[in-house]
């Protein structure tokens, strides 16, 4: 699971693993991760759950959040991506979308003893690999049915991004996540949640079918999958 890890001068003072659909940050004690810094607004930014990803989105707060210092208005977080929030850093720890070796097992090979060279008659052990293998990403792709906006009716959307957004920023946002496992369909913001096939979905992620039919964020769209644009 993912998690945050906020410091200040180098010194880690808390940690919170992303365990909900949406975090809220800033000087307001009813917030998720709450920090007492004059420079933050009450609610300064927020965190959304995307499948097995994170979005991080800075809510016009007064002095503005930085990412690996660049100023941010929203963006998917990636392994080791610091959010600096006045004078204190918050961490994104990701490694399972990293592909690269847990944490957990770095510090448990830094804290063995150094030996000697192994004996002649020593058994071999093998050593997992620091990278996974690369995951196959399914294809897919988005026919756009009815609607009016950035898509136009008609139109087919190569799926070919991690996360694909549909919508309007503030207003009505839904995104299709690709993943390994297949594509997945969430609510991110607005009063209305998403159609599929005529029913509603909660504000999880949904999993798609092949031929579905979504209504969301104005579009009226179909779901093809192994479809080529």
């Amino acid at each position: 699971m993912a998690k945050l890890v906020l410091s200040l001068n180098g010194t880690v003072i808390d940690q919170r693993f992303i365990d909900k659909p949406c975090l809220s940050i800033g000087r307001d004690a009813g917030g998720d991760i709450v920090i007492n810094d004059p420079l933050l607004s009450r609610e300064h930014a927020r965190i959304v759950s995307v499948g097995e990803d994170h979005i991080v989105e800075d809510l016009k707060s007064s002095n503005g959040t930085l990412v690996n210092g660049l100023p941010l208005a929203r963006q998917i977080l990636q392994h080791r991506d610091v959010i600096h929030l006045g004078g204190h850093h918050l961490c994104y720890v990701n490694t399972r979308m990293a592909g690269e070796v847990d944490l957990e097992r770095t510090m448990l090979i830094k804290a063995m003893p150094r030996h000697a060279a192994p004996a002649a008659d020593a058994p071999v052990v093998a050593v997992p690999a620091m990278r996974a293998p690369k995951a196959r990403l399914p294809e897919g792709c988005i026919k756009v049915l009815a609607g009016a906006g950035c898509h136009a009716v008609g139109e087919n959307v190569r799926l070919e991004r991690v996360v694909t957004t549909f919508g309007v920023p503030g207003e009505q946002l839904v995104v299709i996540a690709r993943r390994p496992s297949g594509f997945f369909l969430t609510h991110v913001e607005g009063g209305k949640l998403p159609r599929v096939n005529r029913h509603a979905i909660d504000s999880g992620p949904h999993a798609l079918s092949d031929g579905d039919e979504i209504e969301a964020a104005g579009y009226r769209l179909e779901f093809r999958l192994d479809a080529r644009a």
